[in-house]
């Protein structure tokens, strides 16, 4: 297999204010992985840590050497890229942290204000061979004695070019708080100033380095390495390199795109969470549950709670999030939304598999949308992966995290009952988890990919009788897995099957999904993340929101006035 694009994204305090504003480089990061690249992550300190690190070393010893204020300050980097991981692993983003020392980032000069000359990437190619999400501390180096060394005010932003240029990255991408660099402060009083679509070395090396490292344009021009700069989220970042500069009027951003939400459980409670975090880009206006009375308080007061959630889908919000499950229901509401224009935003797999095409139809016919990449694998980019694969002859794969969980505790000797409750207590499995441990769930999924492929399903089955497994389940070398396999023939079946160590099946702890492309050319190509939760899940459902919010924000810089956005699918 190809390896994949790599982009190096360089986190910085600016939007890293706190702990929780992580999740917004989680996103970023999901963002890109989904879309097909491997994703280097360079993390600064949380906003106003490295100044804390200072007076915290400035009151405890005011003439310490500047290698030992170096070592202290270095520590903010460090928490943050740790923190980081942290998210990822959450949000189901199989990720990767190493510490500067592993990267072997060699610098010389004043320990302060060092400046690069080598760097070993072996560890860090390795990394994204494995995991394909990699995160480092940006700031942090070391000097030819093993001390170490910190780059200077803004010294992430030379860690990410450094490791672009050093891994032949094919984009780098410095994400701020401001989306580009613009001819003066755009936060300032006055007019709106002109804003660079393009800009030169030269001109990025006059503006004051408040936006951007002066040492990092130095070392991005001796290299000619392009960059670019911009905000989350961004679909029109500042390209600086050696073209000419470019400046137009900044482009008038679009308002926060409305949302009703439908359903407030597990998945429902999380993707709330994620939406409250992003108000330049997300209104939630109505969430609408089965008892609104238990809900009050849990949401902020802005919030309409509704117990109708037909009405609820027919408000004409921009955006529709279907989480209640089951069909009947959730078809009248997803019905209602398409026919007003919405999109609609859903992860349920059972009704994509009975409906998708008159659905489909739907969107085009009102100027809607269906973003459902949430419906299979959890925060797997399944999906978008099946868009991407060229000539796939069968997809192999574990679909169903909560019979996955349930296998893997069966296997350590617990009984069926306690290991179903087990993965209820984790947020892993609805109440009546019928659907999931019968393989009905992973068919569903199965036949959602098909659809995605453009593979017409001549047969489909499933033989998953989890309950007449005897105790314990594959007390040897292999292991019992519910698996779901689809041919381009048109075969759809969901199995329980031994696996043996070797095969990419075999090592799948908890709830963690893995599905395997076989290729006409006889490659494969695999992918692992979690498949159940919570977190995973929103993720996924926050990932269409934002796919759908930048659609609309290219559609609104590229048509008049008077014109409508062209309708995206899905």
């Amino acid at each position: 297999m190809p390896r994949p694009r790599v982009i190096v994204l360089k986190f910085g305090g600016s939007v890293l204010l706190d702990e929780s504003r992580l999740r917004i480089a989680v996103h970023e990061i999901y963002r890109w992985k989904r879309e097909g690249w491997a994703v280097v992550a360079v993390a600064s300190a949380l906003a106003g840590r490295t100044d804390q690190l200072i007076d915290r070393c400035q009151r405890h010893h005011p003439t310490a050497s500047s290698f030992d204020r170096a070592s202290i300050v270095a520590t903010g980097e460090q928490e943050s890229a740790a923190l980081l991981g942290l998210h990822l692993d959450r949000a189901g983003v199989p990720g990767c942290v190493l510490s500067t020392d592993t990267l072997d980032l060699i610098a010389t000069g004043d320990p302060l204000d060092a400046s690069p000359v080598s760097i070993d990437t072996k560890a860090i190619a390795e990394a994204l061979e494995r995991a394909e999400v990699v995160v480092v501390p940006g700031y942090i180096a070391r000097d030819n004695a093993g001390r170490r060394v910190t780059l200077g005010r803004g010294g992430s932003d030379l860690t990410a070019l450094v490791l672009a240029h050093a891994l032949d990255a094919e984009k780098c991408r410095l994400i701020k708080d401001v989306n580009g660099l613009f001819e003066r402060d755009p936060n300032a009083e006055g007019p709106p100033p002109p804003r660079y679509t393009a800009c030169s070395y030269e001109d990025a090396l006059e503006t004051d380095g408040a936006i951007i490292q002066h040492k990092a344009v130095e070392f991005a021009r001796r290299e000619s390495i392009p960059f670019e700069l911009g905000a989350f989220n961004s679909v029109a970042p500042t390209t600086i390199s050696r073209a000419p500069s470019q400046l137009t009027d900044a482009p008038r951003e679009p308002g926060p795109l409305t949302v009703a939400l439908l359903g407030h459980g597990s998945v429902g409670a999380g993707v709330a969470e994620l939406i409250g975090q992003l108000p330049e880009q997300f209104e939630l206006q109505t969430v609408a549950v089965r008892t609104p009375q238990e809900h009050i308080g849990r949401l902020p007061e802005s919030v309409q709670l509704s117990s109708d959630p037909v009405s609820t889908a027919n408000s004409g919000v921009d955006l529709v999030v279907e989480t209640i499950g089951g069909v009947d229901t959730a078809l009248t509401c997803a019905e209602s939304a398409l026919r007003q224009g919405s999109a609609l935003v859903t992860a349920n797999k059972a009704l994509l598999a009975d409906h998708a095409e008159e659905l489909l139809s739907l969107a085009r016919t009102h100027g809607g949308a269906i973003l459902a990449s949430s419906s299979v694998g959890g925060a797997l980019p399944v999906l978008e992966r099946c868009k991407a694969a060229k000539g796939p002859t069968q997809i192999r794969a574990v679909l169903n995290g909560t019979a996955n969980f349930v296998l893997n505790e069966m296997r350590s000797g617990v009984d069926l009952c306690k290991a179903v409750r087990s993965a209820q207590d984790e947020g892993l499995a609805e109440a009546d988890p019928t659907r999931d441990l019968d393989g009905r769930d992973a068919l569903d999924k199965l036949v959602v990919i098909a659809q995605a492929l453009r593979v017409p399903l001549a047969t489909t089955n499933t033989n998953c009788d989890i309950e007449a497994l005897s105790m314990p389940v594959g007390a040897g070398a292999g292991r019992l897995r519910q698996i779901a396999t689809l041919s381009i023939i048109g075969h759809a079946s969901v199995e329980i099957e031994e696996t043996e160590p070797g095969d990419p099946l075999f090592d799948l702890p908890d709830e963690m999904n893995c599905v395997v492309f076989e290729l006409a050319d006889g490659a494969t190509e695999t992918l692992r993340g979690r498949g159940a939760g919570r977190w995973p899940t929103a993720e996924s459902v926050l990932a269409d929101l934002l796919e759908y919010s930048r659609h609309v924000r290219e559609a609104s810089a590229n048509r008049s006035e008077d014109s409508a956005p062209e309708p995206c699918h899905a």
